[in-house]
């Protein structure tokens, strides 16, 4: 049987290095939590990634979703090959500094520097994302909804944190009733645009100096808060509140500039009920790849995950989930965090 760095290498040069070129030299790249196998190609001063999928379903949702992006104005990488029957794919090689590099380092924080462009970037997705969009290319569901809260964010927590990570047992009643409730909060009356759905400083890279989104095979429409509140409460940046203030209002900003219309008020009310949501997901999945895939490098960003929702958690608006906040203090010190 043929194997994958074979397979890899003659569907690159069949899609990509000229008959006579240097043969291409393969450099395999980490993939985090991803099942997926990343692949640098190096033919001369040229490079571009070659990409395994092995889930026929998400491949073709990478493929659609992908050219979409690069067709909204490059958003994403260029696509310039596709085997979807081998599930291989040849993207343009984004380089290897992700937005999650640029966080703490800059003295200037405003709308010219990286994460004002990131955030820029997102308005624009925002904005213009259905244009063209085919909700059919979605994988796994084709809308953020109440029941994809409680399945793959609340339950995911439940499942993969706390009893698989921290060995705890739940106040699961309480607990349920709490999560229907922030279920409802976190989807009321928002607008649907198309969510990239795990935007973060590790999905962005930066190319010349210019932010381009990755890992976007989960895109499919939701609420716009959910984005803003990945990056503006993500785990891998720990930002400021001043920075999450300022890039908010950017972002409304950049909003209301391409649609004059654009309700803000209906944003804010959502935003920190699905910053709450989107957290539960991330401790989910930083308990699952640490404790199941065997990723310890994961575990160093619960405790910013957890200070993070702790954060929100003390705000007005959250006296309806007392189980969970009491939840999420014996995991801070079960975790050492203060």
């Amino acid at each position: 049987m043929q194997s994958l760095e074979s397979a890899i290498e003659q569907f690159v040069i069949a899609n990509w290095v000229p008959a006579d070129a240097e043969a291409p030299i393969l450099e395999p790249l980490a993939g985090d939590g991803s099942t997926r196998r990343f692949v640098r190609v190096r033919s001369g001063v040229e490079t571009a990634i070659a990409v395994w999928g092995p889930d026929p379903s998400e491949n073709r949702a990478y493929e659609m979703i992908g050219r979409h992006l690069w067709r909204l104005g490059r958003l994403g990488p260029e696509f310039l090959g596709c085997d979807q029957g081998a599930g291989l794919f040849l993207i343009e090689d984004l380089g290897d500094v992700p937005l999650a590099d640029w966080a703490g380092r800059e003295s200037d924080w405003g709308q010219g520097t990286m994460y004002g462009r990131t955030v820029a970037l997102m308005a624009d997705l925002h904005h213009r994302g259905l244009d063209g969009f085919d909700p059919d290319w979605c994988f796994q569901t084709r809308q953020y909804d109440r029941a994809l809260i409680l399945e793959r964010e609340t339950g995911y927590f439940l499942n993969a944190f706390v009893i698989g990570y921290l060995g705890q047992k739940t106040d699961a009643d309480n607990l349920a009733s709490e999560f229907d409730a922030l279920a409802e909060k976190a989807l009321a009356g928002t607008e649907t645009v198309l969510m990239h759905r795990d935007f973060q400083s590790r999905n962005v890279m930066i190319k010349n100096g210019w932010p381009r989104l990755i890992d976007f095979q989960g895109a499919r429409l939701g609420p716009p808060g959910y984005d803003l509140a990945s990056l503006l409460y993500d785990p891998y940046a720990e930002l400021e509140p001043k920075r999450r203030k300022a890039f908010s209002e950017y972002y409304v900003e950049r909003r209301i500039a391409s649609q004059p219309d654009f309700n803000e008020d209906r944003l804010f009310r959502s935003l920190p009920y699905l910053a709450a949501s989107r957290l539960l997901q991330a401790l989910g999945a930083y308990g699952y790849l640490t404790r199941v895939q065997k990723k310890p490098w994961f575990e160093k960003h619960i405790p910013a995950a957890l200070r993070n929702l702790r954060e929100i958690l003390d705000e007005t608006g959250f006296d309806f989930m007392p189980a969970l906040r009491a939840l999420i203090n014996r995991a801070a010190e079960a975790t050492g965090v203060v």
